[in-house]
């Protein structure tokens, strides 16, 4: 047993009249005029160019930063006289926090400068 989805009324009659609508109407764009784009601005900007480049020289010091506070963060013990092939170290988690954190900092400049390089160079064909 098959079943058929149910058909639309006809509507073709006289009595029953349809508006006609237009595609603005539908949309809801009716008044709308779109600005072309300024190809002059906006594109191929070398001012971003710039600050990638300071954006990198940061990341380098902020990595250097990141290996001062990681030596900061790790002061060797005195040896075990019963066992001298040991070593031990104590580790202080304010710095070594700091120390990933400047880390992090440095990779999201890192990401950014990449990000600005690529808006410095691009162009629209």
């Amino acid at each position: 047993m098959t079943t058929q989805p149910p058909t639309e009324p006809d509507v073709t009659g006289p009595e029953v009249s349809r508006p006609e609508v237009t595609e603005t109407e539908v949309t809801g764009t009716a008044g709308l005029d779109w600005p072309e784009p300024d190809r002059a601005v906006g594109l191929n900007q070398p001012r971003r160019a710039v600050v990638a480049g300071l954006e990198v020289v940061l990341v380098a010091v902020l990595v250097w930063v990141t290996f001062r506070l990681f030596d900061q963060g790790t002061q060797p013990l005195a040896k075990v006289a019963e066992r001298p092939d040991l070593d031990f170290e104590h580790f202080a988690g304010n710095w070594l926090g700091a120390a990933v954190g400047a880390a992090t900092v440095a990779g999201l400049l890192l990401l950014d400068a990449g990000r600005q390089l690529a808006l410095a160079v691009r162009t629209r064909a």
